[in-house]
C-alpha cells in the first residue's frame, strides 16, 4: 500500500480537500521540509539543503503508524530534524515565522522599485539582509499566502496595529510619549530576535564580533579562515559584507567573548587589518 506525503508550505488546506473527496486518510501524512531558497529551479538545488533542518511532520487523526513512520524515516535519511505539529499549529507557525515575513520583505523591496538610484546606492548589509528573501517566485507565493490567508492576516494585523503606532508617533515626535512608545517596540524587537533559536538551535547567544577588512581577491577569505582555526579559535557565526566604494570584503565574524581579544590579538599580528 502506497504511503502518501507532500512538502507543501500549508497543511490545513490540503487536509480539507482530502477530506472532502473522502480519501482514505490513514495512508496520508502531511509534511513540511523548512528548506527552502530564494531560488527556484533545478540548478539551484543543493544535495544538502534538509541536513539540520526542521522537518515537519504533520499527521491527521486517521494517519496510520506506518504511514508516520515511513514519512519520519524519509526525513531521517536526508539529515533533517524532526518536528511534529498537527495542521493547524503548523499553519499558524509558519505564517509567523515564514510567510509574513516574506510578505513584509517583498513590501519593503517593493518601496525600492521607483525609489532615486542615488538612494538605493547607499544601501548597506541591513537592507540587504530584510530584503533578500524579496527574490522569491511571486507567482509562488501567491499559492502559499492565498492557501493560508486565514492565519498570516492574523500576523499582518498585529504588525499593522504596531504601524499605525510608529507613524502615530513619528507625526507628532513633539507628542509626550511619543518616542517613548517607539522605544517600547524596539526594545520588544530585541526581545523578539533573542527568542529566535540560535546555533545549532541551541538558545541564542551574545557573541562578540570582529570586522576585519581583506582585499577582494581569490584566496583571501580561505587564508583569514585557516589562519583563526591555527590559532585555535572557533568562528561561531560569520557574516560577509563588501564595501561599495573599494575592491575590499568586511567578513563580520563572531567568537565567544572571552577569546576576542586574543583573535583580535593574533590577526593584528599575523597582519590582517581589524576595522571593528
Amino acid at each position: 500500500v502506497a504511503i502518501v506525503t507532500d512538502v507543501a508550505s500549508v497543511k490545513a488546506t490540503v487536509l480539507s480537500e482530502l477530506e472532502l473527496l473522502g480519501t482514505d486518510l490513514s495512508r496520508y501524512v502531511g509534511s513540511h521540509p523548512m528548506a527552502g531558497r530564494e531560488q527556484a529551479g533545478t540548478l539551484s538545488g543543493r544535495s544538502d539543503i534538509f541536513i539540520g533542518r526542521p522537518w515537519v511532520v504533520s499527521a491527521n487523526e486517521a494517519s496510520s503508524k506506518s504511514a508516520v513512520d515511513q514519512v519520519e524515516a524519509l526525513a531521517l535519511d536526508l539529515g533533517a530534524s524532526l518536528v511534529h505539529l498537527n495542521p493547524v499549529e503548523h499553519d499558524r507557525a509558519v505564517a509567523l515565522v515564514s510567510h509574513a515575513p516574506q510578505l513584509i520583505s517583498s513590501l519593503m523591496a517593493a518601496r525600492l522599485s521607483d525609489s532615486e538610484a542615488t538612494d538605493i546606492a547607499l544601501a548597506g548589509q541591513g537592507l540587504r539582509d530584510t530584503t533578500r528573501i524579496a527574490a522569491s517566485d511571486p507567482r509562488l507565493w501567491i499559492q502559499i499566502l492565498s492557501a493560508n490567508s486565514h492565519e498570516v492576516a492574523k500576523v499582518v494585523s498585529a504588525l499593522k496595529a504596531d504601524l499605525d503606532q510608529v507613524l502615530g508617533s513619528l507625526n507628532a515626535v513633539d507628542k509626550a510619549g511619543s518616542l517613548a512608545a517607539i522605544g517600547k517596540l524596539l526594545e520588544k524587537g530585541n526581545l523578539g530576535v533573542s527568542r529566535i533559536p540560535g546555533k545549532h538551535g541551541q538558545r541564542a547567544t551574545e557573541y562578540a564580533k570582529v570586522t576585519v577588512m581583506i582585499d577582494d581577491k581569490p584566496g583571501e577569505l580561505a587564508r583569514l579562515l585557516t589562519e583563526i582555526g591555527e590559532v585555535g579559535i572557533n568562528l561561531e557565526d560569520l557574516t560577509l559584507e563588501h564595501a561599495t566604494g573599494a575592491a575590499v570584503g568586511l567578513p563580520e565574524l563572531f567568537v565567544m567573548p572571552t577569546v576576542a581579544d586574543k583573535l583580535v590579538s593574533e590577526l593584528t599580528q599575523r597582519g590582517w587589518k581589524i576595522v571593528g
